[in-house]
């Protein structure tokens, strides 16, 4: 089946061709304001429409993605219109570049060390974003206190993680190898997966997901799981799996009266999402 182009995928695009100084960034920038306004295809779509509902029409909410990878999420925002918005990642994925060609002027990316206090003052957040980024972070203790540090009162964050019962881990793209303890996980991704599983062991942090929500209740007075909200949603585009068995999941989630039930069954293989109040 043909992919889609979408939006995220051409900004992506715009990324690699940072340095090329033939381009006409701002027509580029107008360009994508337009398709986005007039409701081009986003990947990003739920994570997007979870900002939009908490901000309400409020375009001056200070957002902060916090492990922002090379930046598109953030560029979307920005082209959406909310302009304070701003990432930090632990490697550098995200040009600085992008933001000056765009003139993005109230937008920052900053380069962190793990486990190093965020360059940002208590209170100062509307919204703190997470994408993918906790199965990584060794410290989750600090990851969340940090977030609720500078989050707002009030503020909420929306982070989106994959767990430890999920059985197949797109990492090192082995089913059930990730359940086992360290060392004999290490034995069996050296034997199956693409990458060692001495690099693994020290990259990949899979806990379950009532095991964040108990370490997010120590720092945030509201938190709920919204994963079966999400994959209720029919809003995959390029979706990577068998997509007529998601069809078919999707059809089974929409019955009446035994619809949740199913969805609360192929939640646990799907990435969690928490909503965290301050």
């Amino acid at each position: 089946m043909k992919k889609i182009t979408v939006v995220d995928s051409y900004i992506r695009q715009l990324i690699n061709k940072i340095d090329d100084n033939s381009i006409d960034w701002s027509q580029e920038k107008k360009k994508l304001q337009l398709i986005i306004k007039e409701g081009a295809l986003i990947d990003r779509n739920w994570m997007l429409g979870l900002i939009d509902n908490h901000c309400n029409g409020n375009d001056d909410m200070k957002i902060l993605d916090y492990g922002c990878g090379s930046g598109i999420l953030n560029l979307l925002l920005l082209l959406k219109g909310y302009p304070n918005v701003h990432g930090v990642d632990v490697v550098k994925k995200f040009e600085n570049k992008i933001l000056q060609h765009f003139q993005f002027n109230n937008a920052s990316f900053k380069l962190i060390s793990e486990n190093e206090k965020l360059p940002f003052n208590d209170s100062s957040f509307d919204v703190i974003t997470s994408c993918l980024v906790l199965e990584h972070v060794k410290d989750a203790d600090f990851y969340y206190s940090e977030a609720a540090r500078i989050l707002k009162p009030g503020g909420v964050c929306f982070f989106n993680f994959p767990h430890r019962l999920k059985p197949y881990d797109s990492h090192s793209r082995c089913w059930f190898i990730h359940y086992f303890p360290e060392n004999i996980r290490k034995l069996l991704w050296d034997i199956f997966a693409r990458q060692d599983g001495e690099y693994l062991n020290q990259y990949l942090f899979l806990r379950t997901a009532s095991w964040h929500k108990r370490l997010a209740s120590k720092y945030f007075s509201e938190v709920r799981d919204c994963t079966v909200d999400r994959i209720k949603q029919n809003t995959f585009i390029n979706y990577n799996g068998n997509l007529m068995i998601r069809q078919l999941a999707s059809k089974f989630m929409s019955l009446n009266y035994v619809g949740n039930f199913f969805a609360k069954i192929f939640a646990i293989n799907a990435s969690t999402d928490l909503y965290l109040k301050k």
